[in-house]
């Protein structure tokens, strides 16, 4: 189910004449994936009073939906359908079971959900693996890494970012560091959830030059990213690393160095030391810096530094929108409703 589609798959899905368990467990993984979580459950009884069978996709869904909503005791009643049937043995279903009982807190049921489970995979381990991490055991989320990888199972990228991330919580760097050279050696140091668990752990550490490298490095960047760079303390390391390749290495920074380091001022709330720093740029910002710093002004309610972004962005490109909604939500914020219009 596309998302933005949901409406129209219920039309279509009430409007079927004849509906089978196909038909039923589409509508209830799509109201899942869609954040719809309520409706997926509630949907799955539905189901069960028309009379259909579920298959491992059903029960998959409708526990993923549990966990999400912290429904433990609906979760509880949907693992007590599934012993009724064959597919208690199901490593999809098991898997969905560890991650629903991780999630709601009781992590013991998810241990013996796990350890009775006859055939594992990569996701099972991994449910696993983050259970203990979510509620806390990161020293458990360390040891069953290592034991999943005894079993000849290789991680995929969300199983090795939650295990650095469990050595981030113990601000073990050893082991962290150990899991750094396995990211560069299979690759995975490419996926920005692996990227991000090192930022943190490499900060969590006070290994602050290596978080920042890690940080500069990264070829993509999200909000996870940039939180963790911050939460390591690293705006003024970020800073003294720029000034030192210029000053010390010689090397001249490129436009996207600049906006880095607008971003991160402005993620700060840093707002005039980002201005004074556009002042002495050998060029102004492009399209992408001054939405940048404008974006930053919404959020930290700067009006000053906001407009002095915007009427530098419409300069730029009259024609986008983005510099107008932008402005528009600062007003707003500001309760200077006169202006937004």
């Amino acid at each position: 189910m596309w998302r933005g589609m949901v409406e129209e798959s219920k039309c279509l899905f009430h409007g079927l004449k004849e509906r089978d368990s196909i038909s039923w467990t589409t509508m209830i993984s799509g109201l899942m994936q869609n954040g719809m979580e309520r409706e997926a459950v509630d949907m799955f009884r539905e189901m069960i009073l028309a009379g259909f069978t579920m298959d491992q996709f059903t029960f998959g869904s409708v526990l993923t939906a549990c966990g999400s909503l912290l429904a433990f005791g609906e979760g509880k009643q949907i693992h007590a359908y599934v012993i009724r049937t064959d597919l208690k043995v199901n490593v999809f279903v098991g898997s969905a079971l560890v991650d629903m009982y991780s999630k709601c807190k009781s992590i013991k049921s998810g241990e013996t959900i796990f350890e009775r489970m006859t055939q594992k995979n990569v996701v099972s381990w991994t449910a696993m693996l983050v259970g203990y991490g979510q509620n806390g055991f990161s020293e458990e989320a360390v040891k069953i890494f290592f034991e999943m990888q005894r079993n000849g199972f290789e991680p995929d990228d969300f199983t090795l970012g939650s295990v650095i991330s469990s050595c981030a919580n113990l601000a073990s760097l050893e082991e962290g560091a150990q899991f750094h050279c396995q990211a560069l050696v299979s690759g995975l140091i490419s996926f920005i959830t692996v990227s991000n668990a090192l930022v943190t752990l490499y900060g969590k550490c006070g290994s602050m030059e290596d978080s920042y490298q890690l940080f500069v490095e990264m070829n993509t960047r999200d909000e996870v990213s940039w939180t963790a760079l911050l939460t390591a303390g690293l705006v003024e390391k970020g800073l003294q690393y720029f000034e030192s390749k210029i000053t010390e290495h010689g090397i001249i920074p490129i436009l996207d160095h600049y906006i880095c380091i607008i971003d991160l001022l402005g993620r700060a709330g840093r707002l005039k030391e980002a201005r004074n720093f556009i002042n002495k740029m050998p060029c102004y910002p492009d399209v992408v810096g001054w939405a940048t710093l404008l974006s930053s002004c919404r959020v930290h309610g700067d009006m000053e530094i906001g407009k002095w972004a915007a009427d530098s962005l419409i300069e730029l490109e009259p024609e986008n929108p983005t510099s107008y909604v932008l402005l528009s939500s600062l007003y707003a914020a500001k309760g200077k409703w006169n202006k937004v219009a």
